[in-house]
C-alpha cells in the first residue's frame, strides 16, 4: 500500500473534509476510484490520508456534473495531460444531450399548447413485395443509434460475402415503442435479391406488397430528435384523418443523399396490405380534412 505522511482520518472525518457522504466513500472504495489507506481487520472501519482530499473532492464535483462512475475511472487513470480530453470529451456529449433535451421541450411546449404548424408534405405510396435480410434487437433509445448502425454494417457485410445485391434502401422497423424506459423491439431490415443464406440471429423473409403514408426529412432534419418524432406525429395523424390506423410497424428508411437538402430519412406508416396496381405518388397534405381514397 502507499505510504502516506500525516494522521490517519477516520471515513467520517475524511467524508466532511471532502465533502462526500460515507456512503459514497464505501461505493468509490468498492469500485477503486478511492481505496482507504487502511482498514481494521477487526472493526472494518476505514482510514484516509489528507492527501487523499484533493482526489476526493475532484470525485466530488465530477459527480456533480453527473459524470458516471466508469468515466470518472477513465479519468483518474488517464495521464496528466490526457485527463483534460476525458472531461471534453464528456462535456460535449453533455451538450449535445441538453442540446437534444431543449428540443423535445420545444416539440413537447408547441404539442401541449397546441400552436403545432405542419412541417412536412405527406405523401402515400406504394411498395412491392421484397425480399428482405432482417435482424431483431431490443434497445432503449439511448443505445438505438449505436444498433442500428452496427447491426446494418453487419448485413451488409454479410449479403457482400455472399454477392447479394441490395433490392431498396435499408430500413429499421418499429415493433414497439423505444425510449428511456422502452426496449422495442425494432428490426433493421436490407431488401435484396437472390437466394441469401442468413447468418447467426438473422432472418430471410418475403415482406408483402403494401400502401404507406411517409414523410422524407433532410440530412439536417435528421439529426434533431424533435424534428424526427415530429415526422412521426404528422405521418400518425394523416391516417387518422383517413380514420384508419397502420397495419404494419412504422418503418424509418435510411437513404444515401447527393447534397443536404436532399431526402435522407424518411417515416413511413403502412395502411394496407395487398398486391396493388401501380398508381404513382399523391400528395396528401394539402387537404388534410379530406380522407384519402382507400383500396377496397
Amino acid at each position: 500500500m502507499t505510504e502516506h505522511s500525516g494522521p490517519r482520518l477516520t471515513t467520517g472525518h475524511f467524508a466532511r473534509l471532502a465533502r462526500l457522504s460515507s456512503k459514497a466513500l464505501r461505493l468509490y472504495d468498492a469500485l477503486g476510484l478511492l481505496r482507504p489507506i487502511d482498514v481494521d481487520p477487526e472493526t472494518g472501519y476505514r482510514f484516509y490520508a489528507a492527501q487523499q482530499l484533493e482526489q476526493a473532492r475532484l470525485i466530488g464535483v465530477l459527480r456533480r456534473l453527473e459524470m458516471p462512475l466508469a468515466q470518472i475511472q477513465e479519468l483518474l487513470q488517464a495521464p496528466r495531460g490526457d485527463q483534460l480530453k476525458v472531461l471534453e470529451r464528456y462535456w460535449q456529449s453533455l451538450q449535445q444531450s441538453m442540446s437534444e433535451k431543449e428540443g423535445l421541450v420545444a416539440y413537447l411546449t408547441a404539442h401541449l399548447s397546441q400552436q403545432e404548424v405542419r412541417m412536412f408534405e405527406i405523401f402515400d405510396r406504394e411498395v412491392p413485395s421484397v425480399q428482405v435480410l432482417g435482424f431483431r434487437g431490443r434497445v432503449n433509445i439511448e443505445a438505438l443509434p449505436d444498433f442500428i448502425v452496427t447491426t446494418f454494417q453487419r448485413l451488409q457485410q454479410h449479403l457482400a460475402a455472399q454477392d447479394i445485391p441490395f433490392a431498396a434502401a435499408p430500413y429499421v422497423l418499429f415493433y414497439g415503442h423505444v425510449g428511456a424506459d422502452a426496449d422495442g423491439p425494432v428490426e433493421v431490415c436490407i431488401p435484396c435479391c437472390g437466394r441469401v443464406t442468413p447468418g447467426k440471429g438473422m432472418a430471410v423473409r418475403q415482406e408483402p406488397a403494401y400502401r404507406e403514408v411517409y414523410v422524407s426529412l433532410t440530412q439536417e432534419q435528421q439529426r434533431r430528435v424533435q424534428t424526427i418524432l415530429r415526422a412521426h406525429d404528422e405521418v400518425a395523424r394523416s391516417l387518422q384523418w383517413q380514420s384508419t390506423l397502420p397495419v404494419r410497424p412504422a418503418r424509418e428508411v435510411y437513404l444515401q443523399p447527393a447534397a443536404e437538402q436532399d431526402p435522407a430519412l424518411e417515416v413511413a406508416y403502412p395502411f394496407w396490405v395487398a398486391p396493388l396496381r401501380p398508381q404513382g405518388q399523391r400528395n396528401l397534405s394539402a387537404s388534410p380534412s379530406r380522407p384519402a381514397t382507400m383500396p377496397r
